[in-house]
Order: structure tokens, then sequence, then C-alpha cells
């Protein structure tokens, strides 16, 4: 029996593991504007230096009012945009 709940206990934790892992934070407080880059995709600028970018699970609109709810995110975080809590996925900070 307890042989049977050590093997549970390490499938779910190599199941659980990748996503932590593979999920990408940022610090993105700080930005002074954004800009969007085709369909839902949101690129921060810092000045004119661009220096992380997110896809949104929302409409977005380049006169849409981006607000950020905690300055150091990941991927389901979410972001208010023009007031509506919106979902943040594949948050890159290493861009170009």
């Amino acid at each position: 029996m307890k042989k049977n709940i050590l093997i549970l206990v390490w499938l779910a934790i190599l199941l659980v593991l990748p996503n932590v892992v593979l999920a990408d934070c940022a610090d993105l407080g700080g930005f002074t504007s954004f800009a969007l880059t085709g369909g839902n995709t949101v690129t921060l600028y810092s000045g004119s230096r661009p220096y992380a970018k997110f896809d949104v699970q929302c409409d977005i609109q380049s006169t849409s009012k981006l607000q950020l709810i905690k300055g150091y995110v990941c991927d389901g975080d979410e972001v208010l945009v023009d007031g509506s809590k919106c979902t943040i996925l594949d948050v890159n900070s290493s861009i170009n």
C-alpha cells in the first residue's frame, strides 16, 4: 500500500514539475507604454526600449488601458484591460 502511494506521489510530482519549470515569469513593473504585436500579443516598453511581451486571453485595443495587478507576473496571472481582469499567457522577458 505504501509503495502504491509513493508511486502516485512521484507521478504527481513529474506531472506538475514541468509546468512550474516551463512557466516564465518576469518583473513587468515600471513599463511606460505598450504596443500590440498582432492578435492579442502585448509588448511592454520602458521608454523606447521593449523589455517584455505576453499574450492575453481577452480582446485588447491599442487604445485600451493596461494596468498590472502585481509587478512580478507569471503565466496564468491576471492584468486589468479596461478595468476587466484578463489572463496573461506566454510571458517572455528576454526580447530583443
